[in-house]
């Protein structure tokens, strides 16, 4: 499996929150709730967004998609001009999970997902990502994330038993969307996605990934990377910015967190994750979270991962 794929299906979507907007002309929101990640695609009409990361604001069309990795405000509207009130004055109109609002004109329909990762997936590939991403959905350049925006636009018709079709179609749409991003979009010079796309690199982040536990060095990675030690260490780092065996700690790290929230023991835990004894799985743990491993256990058991994200979309 390549070093993408990997990353892709490491993602881990613990809870999907949607909204359908049915906005008719007149209209315009404000989304201003911080701390998710968002994505909202255009089902049905037209409409202005307005963000940060765009230096004026963007006509989306229908099939249109765009994603909100850092939880950053936007706005939508029917017209560049028309006023945006804030999205928490619409809760009271919600109907299930419906929001209907609006001057009563031409009807424009948004599909929008409040998103929440498994805690630190936002410091691999989410993290190597750009804040804001719009994508242009159609057939001819990504049949399979087309296909997955016309199940959801058929899916939001329905109310009878659509809440868990659509978090399931609201993950598949996010990875889908992510890994066409990437595919199609000119790469950056530095940073994951840099590391990924250079071919002796992608290898020994590909093994890395393919078996964390493995007693790694980097003249072994180096060895798997056709280079000398010292010319894949400096290459990783100017790619990365950090060493090779520090990004393997993070990952295992990362790893050993999705462990520990589902209760194996901390000496299972540690072997799975390639330490040969608690006490230096501990140590590592504490040096990347601040925290121990038993502390981190106990967090997590008062603050539940699978709480639902904010309706506030």
């Amino acid at each position: 499996m390549d070093s993408l794929s990997q990353l892709i299906g490491s993602l881990r979507l613990q809870n999907a929150f949607y909204t359908r907007f049915e906005a008719s002309a007149p209209w315009g929101h404000r989304v201003t709730h911080r701390g998710q990640i968002k994505f909202v695609l255009v089902a049905r009409g037209a409409c202005w967004l307005r963000t940060a990361a765009l230096p004026e604001p963007l006509e989306l069309q229908a099939g249109d998609l765009f994603l909100v990795l850092d939880g950053a405000p936007y706005s939508v509207s029917d017209r560049r001009s028309s006023r945006c009130i804030d999205c928490r004055e619409l809760e009271s109109l919600r109907e299930s999970f419906s929001i209907r609002y609006g001057g009563g004109g031409t009807t424009t329909t948004l599909v929008s997902v409040a998103l929440q990762l498994a805690e630190d997936d936002a410091g691999t590939l989410v993290g190597a990502l750009p804040p804001f991403i719009h994508l242009r959905v159609e057939a001819n350049r990504s049949s399979s994330l087309h296909a997955l925006t016309e199940l959801l636009r058929d899916e939001i018709r329905e109310e009878l038993g659509s809440l868990p079709i659509v978090r399931r179609l609201a993950e598949a749409l996010f990875i889908s969307a992510v890994r066409f991003y990437v595919q199609q979009s000119e790469l950056p010079k530095h940073g994951l996605l840099a590391a990924i796309a250079d071919p002796q690199l992608r290898r020994a982040l590909r093994d890395m990934h393919d078996d964390l536990a493995h007693p790694w060095t980097v003249e072994t990675l180096a060895a798997r990377s056709g280079m000398s030690r010292a010319s894949f260490a400096a290459k990783f780092r100017s790619k990365t910015g950090i060493t090779p065996l520090d990004y393997l700690t993070k990952q295992r790290i990362a790893l050993a967190r999705v462990l520990l929230r589902e209760e194996l023991p901390i000496a299972a835990v540690a072997s799975r994750v390639g330490y040969d004894s608690p006490i230096s799985f501990t140590r590592a743990f504490a040096r990347v979270t601040g925290t121990t491993p038993g502390a981190y256990r106990r967090e997590a058991k008062e603050s539940p991962a699978n709480s639902a994200p904010s309706p506030l979309l």
